[in-house]
């Protein structure tokens, strides 16, 4: 029996939550949206996922601020964050690599480039 994953989604647009979806249709993944900050660290609080895709650009705060209130969090040493962002500004790109992340991926999302990611995030053969 194949091991299913908890994928958490932290995007806003329900179009890019969906496109998410459609890329990684044929992986093992549970997906869970928050569609704001305060439902990720809401959901967060309460379970650790394998996968957190997040976004920037929320409606409440950025995701940075989502990240940095579990930077300390030992259950979530094991989630893998996969940043998927609009934003190119370098300033991100810096703040990410201070932060406990995988990967920062510009949006539009390229489908391969994911693939691969949440292929190693997860340790699953090609």
């Amino acid at each position: 029996m194949t091991q299913t994953y908890l994928a958490l989604a932290v995007e806003d647009d329900v179009n890019n939550y969906h496109l998410l979806r459609a890329i990684l249709k044929d992986f093992p993944l549970e997906f869970v949206n928050a569609p704001s900050g305060a439902e990720a660290v809401a959901f967060l609080k309460d379970k650790a996922p394998h996968l957190i895709f997040l976004d920037i650009n929320l409606p409440d705060m950025h995701g940075w601020q989502v990240l940095e209130q579990f930077k300390d969090d030992p259950r979530l040493n094991q989630s893998a964050v996969i940043v998927l962002t609009a934003r190119t500004e370098p300033v991100h790109r810096l703040i990410g690599s201070l932060m406990p992340i995988a990967a920062y991926v510009n949006k539009p999302i390229k489908p391969d480039e994911l693939r691969q990611l949440v292929r190693q995030c997860l340790s699953l053969d090609a």
